[in-house]
């Protein structure tokens, strides 16, 4: 099994002492992800689906 933390700066950085995201094998698990474009630190706008999508 291998373990892999995900750090980019295409999103917000973690907030608290947590992994922008961990990848075991072919898994990815996320934590405190929030929709914000990290160019203005503003919510996405345009509603729940182009949040998901930034998220």
């Amino acid at each position: 099994m291998s373990k892999q933390i995900v750090s980019t700066e295409s999103a917000p950085a973690a907030i608290g002492p947590y992994s922008q995201a961990t990848k075991i094998d072919e898994l990815v698990f996320t934590s405190g992800q929030i929709p914000l474009d990290p160019a203005t630190m503003e919510v996405v706008a345009g509603g729940i689906s182009e949040q998901t999508k930034q998220v």
